[in-house]
């Protein structure tokens, strides 16, 4: 990212530049946006379709020949310990032969070589596929791991190429990486093939992600910086309906994935619609070429005569180059130190909150399909009102009210018991609206954590505090898996860390109606009213 401060000192201000050319929001911005808005809707398909892929499914052991007289409920209640809701470990089918009513206390167990699934709900899931139950469970849990950091490492390579080459190509490379594997994910037999794919479809996710993210966010300027970085995360809850609809209608994860694989192909498209970034242009000194983007855009937002005034300041833009520090730049002084560890700390715990309830939606209620569709689309308004809201009350505020609704609705499903109502419908109505808390919340810390990083080092900060949301992810297989030890037990978790989360934010300043830092120094004194409210002044006395 370049550094304003520098670039004012030698007469190129980019902000000032893009601004003055072509508005802080105009038609072009708003195609922009959407485009890249769009793009969440594969990344929900691809970080949430394990709910699909290794959904709860009913399993048990095949029966063997010798017991062909007996039927499946039969066999099952015969070789099936009565400690044991699903068969890893059965009586010893030779044994049972001799006398299946013989008593069983002496008899040994043995373990399970080849299983029957329920294929009522789903037809094919990579459980069935694979056999990955009992001491194969754990590849669930890796499958989530690779994923998560498939998408971390993806979002670090990709903006570095992205910084280094521009936007568009990263974007539209990762773009068709992300089709294509999808597509291979489809049909490969073999597991281990399947999960280095899997990665690179992973990777190239990741690098979507926060390319899209900085190209929304170089798009605009003003007071649209508020609000744009929140209305972009909407379609992510879109994605999770619109996957939902298809799991529904497809029943087997191998179509589902070729359906989505098909889906994502379509973005191809966007290498016609979709610009170079101008504010990278005039950043990295390529000013002829921003000057025939700043073009089309002025011409769609009818700003040419503006852009006319401001052409003599490019010349100045060229051959600035200026390098922004490194995230561990940001642990070597105390402010910054501090906000770096509860940013981190709060995504962690979002993270975990988000993931670990998109994967326990399957336990919920007796419709999974229902389940993860009404809560996407209940997230939407969850976008809308923070945006609403965080323009009024401001950062700190807006996310204790979205913490505490999130928390709030995991204790009602906890206290609320199952099939005590039709369709469990108090319980769906409490993991929507926890939803929509989530669904305000993650665009309200995006916005929050953007504004606490100094200018010439937001990508930095961002990218790497919200690593920890994809650690939290890794581990979340592992939180739902408690289930199993304690009914509802992750929800318990779930609902202490998003309301514990409140007095991580306490000690973090308030961001609304201040200028932000531009330099590391500026960062570090944030905190401190009385530079603010210097700040503040100065900002006004220039506007």
């Amino acid at each position: 990212m370049d550094n304003p401060k520098s670039s004012k000192r030698l007469g190129c201000n980019v902000d000032d530049i893009t601004s003055k050319a072509i508005g802080d929001f105009g038609r072009w911005q708003l195609k922009v946006t959407v485009l890249m808005a769009m793009l969440k809707m594969p990344n929900a398909w691809y970080q949430l379709n394990i709910i699909f892929m290794a959904p709860p499914q009913d399993f048990w052991c095949e029966k063997p020949e010798l017991f062909s007289q007996y039927s499946d409920e039969e066999w099952r209640k015969i070789c099936t310990p009565l400690v044991e809701e699903r068969p890893c470990f059965i009586f010893d089918p030779d044994m049972l032969s001799l006398n299946p009513r013989m008593s069983k206390a002496l008899m040994p167990l043995v373990p399970c070589t080849k299983f029957v699934y329920n294929t009522t709900i789903f037809e094919r899931t990579i459980t069935s596929d694979w056999d990955l139950v009992c001491s194969k469970r754990i590849f669930i849990f890796i499958i989530q791991c690779t994923l998560m950091w498939g998408v971390l490492l993806g979002g670090i390579i990709f903006g570095v190429i992205a910084d280094k080459y521009g936007r568009k190509i990263p974007l539209m490379a990762g773009i068709v990486i992300q089709s294509v594997a999808s597509y291979v994910v489809s049909i490969l037999p073999w597991f281990w093939a399947w999960l280095g794919v899997w990665f690179i479809l992973a990777l190239a996710s990741g690098g979507i992600g926060i390319v899209s993210f900085v190209i929304c966010m170089e798009a605009v300027g003003g007071k649209w910086r508020t609000s744009i970085p929140v209305l972009y995360q909407m379609p992510f809850g879109l994605g999770s309906t619109v996957m939902a609809i298809l799991a529904y209608w497809l029943r087997d994860w191998r179509k589902l994935e070729f359906a989505l694989a098909t889906l994502s192909s379509l973005y191809i498209m966007y290498w016609f619609w979709v610009p170079e970034s101008p504010r990278w242009l005039l950043a990295t000194g390529q000013t002829k070429k921003a000057l025939e983007v700043l073009k089309v855009a002025a011409k769609e937002n009818n700003t040419e005569q503006n852009l006319n005034d401001t052409q003599d300041l490019l010349p100045k833009c060229e051959g600035i180059k200026e390098k922004g520090p490194g995230f561990i730049a940001f642990f070597k002084s105390k402010n910054m130190r501090l906000k770096t560890i509860l940013l981190s700390l709060n995504w962690f715990f979002t993270g975990m909150a988000f993931y670990t309830f998109s994967q326990y939606l399957g336990l919920i209620a007796d419709n999974i399909f229902f389940a993860v569709a009404l809560s996407g689309v209940i997230s939407l308004p969850g976008g809308i009102l923070c945006v609403l809201i965080i323009s009024k009350t401001g950062r700190k505020k807006t996310l204790w009210l979205f913490m505490v609704v999130t928390g709030a609705c995991f204790i009602g499903i906890k206290l609320v018991p199952r099939y005590l109502f039709p369709n469990d419908w108090p319980r769906l109505l409490f993991a929507g609206i926890g939803f929509a808390g989530l669904g305000g919340m993650v665009p309200a810390l995006y916005l929050y954590t953007g504004e606490l990083f100094p200018t010439v080092g937001r990508n930095a900060g961002v990218g790497g505090v919200t690593i920890f949301a994809r650690i939290a992810a890794m581990i979340s297989p592992a939180v739902v898996g408690l289930d199993e030890l304690v009914p509802d037990l992750p929800l318990i978790i779930v609902a202490i860390t998003s309301i514990a989360q409140i007095f991580l934010i306490i000690p973090l300043p308030e961001t609304k109606g201040y200028p932000l830092p531009d330099t590391l120094e500026q960062a570090e004194q944030f905190s401190n009213k009385k530079y603010k409210k210097q700040n503040q002044e100065v900002n006004e006395i220039s506007e």
